[in-house]
């Protein structure tokens, strides 16, 4: 919904997000034989992630980056505001003018340097913010399974 109607205003619209989408995701539990397999050595294919202490592609930061200078506003919901780089993405959008909203249960190294700011689960305090109710929501996630 929030990207549509910023597509509609002639805004771009960019997530950049760390760590499961959906709070309720489950293991999986895969078998190992089913995950993929390199063909050369057999070995378990690695998932399109970064694990702590590794570095990032040096082309996604960038865009990032560029897509924060721009940013107008940023949501920063239900993270610790600790781990780099994404704890540097709030100073980068203030810096640039923009406006950031924290939505968290508890403060942050940024909350008190963001504009607003949402204590409670972010699965309730962000919908509000946003102005949809419960039921906006639930057609939104029916529309989306579809």
């Amino acid at each position: 919904m929030l990207q549509q109607q910023c597509e509609n205003e002639g805004k771009h619209f960019t997530i950049i997000t760390q760590g499961a989408p959906d709070p309720h995701t489950r293991d999986a539990q895969i078998p190992v034989a089913e995950l993929p397999h390199c063909q050369k050595c057999n070995g378990l294919l690695r998932p399109h992630v970064v694990w702590f202490g590794e570095c990032l592609d040096p082309t996604v930061l960038d865009q990032a980056e560029n897509a924060l200078i721009k940013c107008d506003l940023l949501l920063v919901v239900g993270t610790s505001a600790v781990v780099q780089p994404a704890a540097g993405f709030a100073p980068i959008v203030q810096g640039g003018g923009g406006v950031v909203a924290e939505f968290n249960i508890e403060d942050t190294p940024i909350s008190r340097s963001c504009r607003f700011k949402f204590h409670g689960p972010s699965a309730k305090t962000l919908p509000q913010a946003l102005g949809m109710s419960p039921e906006d929501l639930a057609k939104h996630k029916s529309q989306e399974s579809n």
